[in-house]
C-alpha cells in the first residue's frame, strides 16, 4: 500500500517542485546537504529556500501512538510555519 506513495526517482522530485521536503530515515539521521546537493535540486523550490527538515523515525514511522501524536505534531508545526511565510 505504502509503496505506491514513495517517490524513488529524484527527477520526479524536481519535477514536482515541492515547497517543503521533510526527510525521515529509519536508524540514519537526515542530512539536508546531501539532499540539496543532488543533481538537479538546486532549483527545487525547498532547496533554494531552506525547507527541508527531519522528523525522527521513532516520531513517525514506527508503529504506535507517537506516530499519530508527536510525528502529527511535527508534521502541522512544519506546514503552519511554512504558511505563514509564505501562505
Amino acid at each position: 500500500m505504502g509503496k505506491q506513495r514513495i517517490i524513488a526517482d529524484g527527477a520526479e522530485i524536481v519535477r514536482r517542485a515541492p515547497d517543503i521536503v521533510i526527510g525521515s530515515w529509519c536508524g540514519k539521521k537526515f542530512r539536508p546537504e546531501k539532499v540539496a546537493s543532488r543533481a538537479g535540486w538546486q532549483d527545487v523550490p525547498a532547496v533554494k529556500n531552506g525547507q527541508l527538515f527531519e522528523i525522527k523515525s521513532a516520531d513517525i514511522l514506527q508503529p504506535g501512538p507517537a506516530a499519530l501524536t508527536d510525528g502529527l505534531e511535527q508534521l502541522h508545526r512544519i506546514v503552519a510555519e511554512w504558511m505563514v511565510k509564505h501562505g
